[in-house]
């Protein structure tokens, strides 16, 4: 069959995720008559000017994108793509110069110089995936175009602000939210690889994080505290008979979708905020801020991250370095030189 052709109720279709469908021929239509209804239907749609927002459409439709990439950077590169085909979208790729690119990251860099650079280096896949198969004729115009300057995103979750939240967790019963948030601190963890920990994941030696966004698996060597955030995360849901294996879950016994933990954790910080238990609310993310910053020791190694420079994106504390310790050295009186 052609790509995107699929068999439905009333026939043969074209299908492109994002794009919606096309009906090409009958049930009773042999594969010459569909490939016939497939190439009429394909010069139809490509006839038209093909356009910035036609490449972003197949490479969605394509392997690399529904086979190779998590779901969460596919809703993330839904989300940097909106906003590209509100700018480029009727362009053709072939006429966009790296000063137009430029252009837009002074503009949308003023305010937002971090969804300005996610913006860039999607345009930057889309562009090198086009051109390796031949629906864009340039070279990749963000090459040149440096990414901005972000600043330190999230903030430093005070000790105190910690317990008292960790506290009113526990008091109101969210002990899978308690236990996640020890998780998270305690390994310098992303939310998304606690909340994809499984039973299996804990071995005699520690407990085995896999990020979800490297690949990279860190076994995390057990403390008494670990030890016991993982035993709080296993009693939590005692009563459920669910079989999932996950070790977050919620109340019903299933892993918490990122979506439903998020929600509690929102609710629950703003009725702690308003109760003065709180005084400022954190997101669950910069609880890896914290564990990075009050790590002694490697923080590179602990955070898992691949260079210096991205750890410290999440090191909120200063350096700790050996001052100079050197004897003043004496003031003294040269002699005068004999010249005679």
């Amino acid at each position: 069959m052609p790509r995107w052709v699929e068999v439905y109720p009333r026939g043969y279709r074209v299908k492109i995720r994002s794009q919606g469908a096309w009906h090409l021929c009958n049930p009773d239509a042999t594969r010459a008559e569909v490939w016939a209804a497939y190439e009429r239907w394909e010069s139809d749609q490509y006839g038209k000017v093909f356009t910035i927002s036609d490449l972003i459409d197949l490479y969605f439709a394509s392997p690399q994108f529904t086979k190779e990439l998590k779901p969460q950077t596919q809703k993330d590169y839904f989300r940097y793509a909106k906003k590209i085909r509100t700018v480029f979208g009727q362009a053709k790729p072939d006429t966009i110069a790296s000063p137009v690119i430029q252009m837009y990251m002074d503009t949308r860099g003023q305010q937002f110089p971090t969804a300005a650079n996610r913006e860039r280096t999607f345009l930057s896949i889309i562009f090198r995936w086009g051109k390796a198969r031949g629906f864009v004729s340039i070279e990749d115009p963000t090459k040149v175009v440096k990414p901005l300057k972000e600043k330190q995103g999230g903030r430093y979750v005070e000790d105190s602000e910690y317990l008292a939240f960790y506290t009113w967790l526990e008091s109101k019963g969210h002990t899978a939210h308690a236990a996640a948030m020890e998780i998270a601190y305690l390994c310098g963890a992303r939310q998304q690889d606690v909340l994809a920990l499984k039973r299996q994941d804990i071995t005699e030696e520690g407990l085995l994080i896999c990020q979800q966004k490297t690949g990279k698996k860190q076994l995390k060597l057990w403390t008494e505290r670990l030890h016991d955030a993982v035993e709080l995360a296993l009693k939590s849901n005692t009563r459920s008979k669910s079989q999932c294996m996950h070790l977050i879950r919620g109340r019903t016994g299933q892993r918490y979708t990122r979506d439903g933990f998020n929600s509690t954790w929102s609710r629950e910080q703003k009725a702690a905020t308003e109760a003065g238990t709180l005084p400022a609310r954190f997101r669950f993310h910069d609880l890896k801020i914290k564990g990075i910053s009050d790590f002694e020791g490697d923080k590179q190694e602990f955070s898992g991250h691949k260079t210096r420079s991205m750890m410290e994106r999440y090191n909120h504390t200063a350096d700790k370095v050996v001052s100079l310790n050197k004897a003043r050295i004496k003031g003294r009186k040269d002699t005068p030189k004999d010249t005679g």
